[in-house]
């Protein structure tokens, strides 16, 4: 149990004690003023109020003790509180501020990759070119992930959110899941479902391609499904795949940075576990709730609520 909760617990103690103490006091000082016949030695009466008035002084001055303490130590808290969240909103601030120029090298750098494989080569050189191709992608990948999340942290990123036909982005993103599958040998199901919904496009389709990635990456056998479901003035998009599923008790930790869940026996991968820390702030920013359902050595659903434009 924390200090502070011990301290509150305590001062409860003592509170209660006081209460009782004062009425046992006061009743006592009550029956021997009145010099009822009753009490057969009102001094001895009078003597023990007494005591029991200052066993009250002493648990009040230990109950004042306490508070000050405990006030002294919620003040350090809280100032420790305002402290890291001014040193990370500094740090957020300063990843989104110098995003272009931490990009920029790499993008360079890339552009020289594709002109030298352009260039013909062959045998050693040419896996050499695309080796280092492949690495700039990765790097390219993460940066530019840290950066999206420190741009959401600070505030940088604002929602845009407009009325549009949802089957025109899901046809779109459809498609480009569907060859991402198909390379890793993964079935691809799309049911689509119209709908004109209100939100901003380009966050949606960044939560989407999130769940599809999260699926993609932990999904050796089976396929992948993007589909819709009506709920009352909101379309539920559904990512259904047939990885290896999340125990009950880890699905909150999903959606903390740098948090990966896996099986014991899987290999381990190049991701930083951010992706779905950066679909639960999108989804915060936008309004809309995220659920995941999983069943392990089943698969998982993730599914995001949108609200739907009706004609009534």
């Amino acid at each position: 149990m924390p200090d502070t909760t011990l301290a509150e617990a305590r001062i409860r103690e003592l509170e209660a004690e006081n209460t009782r103490l004062r009425k046992i006091r006061d009743a006592l000082i009550a029956h021997v003023e009145s010099g009822s016949s009753r009490a057969p030695d009102p001094y001895a009466v009078f003597e023990h109020s007494v005591m029991l008035a200052e066993q009250v002084r002493e648990r009040t001055e230990a109950l004042n003790q306490l508070m000050d303490d405990l006030r002294e130590s919620n003040s350090a808290l809280e100032q420790a509180r305002a402290e890291a969240e001014q040193a990370n909103h500094s740090k957020s601030r300063f990843l989104a501020a110098v995003s272009h120029d931490l990009l920029q090298p790499l993008n360079a750098a890339r552009l020289f990759t594709g002109a030298l494989t352009e260039e013909g080569l062959e045998g050693r050189a040419a896996g050499l070119v695309r080796s280092l191709g492949s690495s700039l992608e990765a790097v390219d990948h993460l940066l530019g992930t840290l950066v999206d999340i420190s741009r959401l942290d600070a505030g940088v990123i604002e929602p845009d959110p407009s009325s549009f036909d949802l089957t025109d982005l899901l046809d779109n993103l459809a498609r480009e899941f569907s060859q991402l599958a198909a390379d890793k040998g993964l079935d691809f199901r799309y049911v689509a479902l119209d709908g004109r919904v209100w939100t901003d496009s380009r966050l949606l389709a960044r939560v989407l391609r999130n769940f599809f990635s999260n699926a993609l990456r932990y999904t050796d056998a089976g396929g992948i499904l993007l589909g819709c479901r009506r709920r009352d003035r909101q379309l539920e998009i559904q990512m259904w795949d047939t990885g290896p599923g999340i125990e009950a008790h880890q699905l909150a930790d999903i959606f903390q940075e740098f948090r990966r869940v896996r099986p014991g026996d899987a290999p381990p991968d190049a991701g930083l576990g951010l992706g779905l820390a950066i679909v639960d702030r999108i989804a915060t920013l936008l309004d809309h709730p995220v659920t995941v359902v999983s069943r392990p050595g089943k698969g998982s659903r993730f599914a995001i609520a949108v609200p739907l434009i009706t004609s009534d």
